[in-house]
């Protein structure tokens, strides 16, 4: 590979399963010959360790961001997985509650330094600033979510806080930030609270402002995929939420699969043995391969397209 990628798994809500389908594409791709890196960034309750039968890490990145640790390479746990390496969270989520984005630059600045092909995030859930901001510093930006009323309508805020994020951090470039900055406020003069309302918005304002706001458009396509799929109907939330961000949102978000509700994962859980190890031939593990397989064909044909799209430029 030419460059190393960072792919970010989050969420709106806890206990959809962002660790398990963060660990076991993880181990997937070290399997597939690539050298990867898991780095655990659910702030406050990291356990990854646990889940990859690790044991309890010393130092983490609390200690890197507190600058206990200045090199990142001392973070690197080996694993019993050949080409799979793990930096262990932060123990107390209170101390690097409110990171500065310069430090959140910084610690994904470090990890792309770091010698792996793939480096696997795992965030914590909710659209707290740390969670959407390592969330959109990632090169491809995967959403769990499992087909529930709850997850979907968190699922739907995540998109609609990490797009409105997302033009708050690079509206300073465009010399548009004192237009951005009331437009985000719950109390918002112009009424608007949904993507759609401020990419209309932009587009009203013209010129500079409409240039801008089709390059975020461009670069914001997170992807989905499905958890916990028990029916066909089930099978469907993934497709649907995919034709609703589009209406509704006017974004794109790239479905990239569902995954069976299978007992062998709670059976992997207890036994502290990820899936993918344990238990390789599962339907679970299969359809991992197919989202694995989708995932790195999206980067192949996004990094053409870019390629395409420069050249055009020229």
């Amino acid at each position: 590979m030419e460059q190393k990628r960072i792919w970010a798994f989050g969420g709106g809500k806890g206990g959809v399963g962002k660790s398990f389908v963060a660990g076991n594409l993880g181990i997937l791709l070290a399997q597939s010959g690539y050298n990867v890196i898991l780095a655990d960034l659910d702030l406050g309750g990291a356990n990854m360790h646990t889940w990859l039968g690790v044991n309890s890490p010393m130092k983490g990145i609390s200690e890197f961001i507190g600058r206990e640790v200045h090199n990142i390479k001392k973070l690197l746990i080996p694993t019993d997985i050949p080409g799979l390496s793990l930096i262990s969270g932060a123990k107390d989520g209170v101390e690097i509650a409110n990171l500065k984005h310069t430090q959140k630059r910084r610690f994904i600045s470090a990890l792309r330094r770091l010698d792996a092909d793939y480096i696997v995030i795992d965030l914590g859930a909710g659209t707290a600033y740390n969670t959407v901001d390592f969330f959109l510093l990632a090169d491809s930006q995967v959403m769990i979510v499992i087909p529930e009323p709850t997850s979907i309508e968190n699922a739907y805020r995540f998109i609609k806080n990490s797009f409105f994020r997302q033009i708050f951090h690079n509206s300073q470039n465009f010399g548009l930030k004192s237009v951005v900055t009331p437009i985000l406020r719950k109390d918002n003069p112009h009424n608007v609270n949904t993507p759609k309302e401020l990419i209309d918005y932009f587009n009203k304002l013209g010129g500079r402002a409409t240039v801008f706001i089709e390059e975020q458009i461009h670069s914001f396509i997170p992807k989905m995929i499905l958890n916990q799929v028990r029916t066909e109907r089930d099978q469907m939330v993934g497709p649907a939420m995919k034709k609703a961000c589009l209406k509704y949102f006017n974004l794109d978000v790239k479905f990239m699969g569902h995954i069976a509700y299978d007992e062998s994962i709670r059976k992997s859980v207890l036994e502290r043995q990820p899936l993918a190890a344990a238990y390789p031939d599962c339907v679970p593990i299969k359809q991992l391969n197919k989202i694995c397989a989708n995932l790195l064909k999206d980067e192949k044909e996004f990094a053409g397209n870019n390629n395409i799209l420069s050249k055009l430029a020229l």
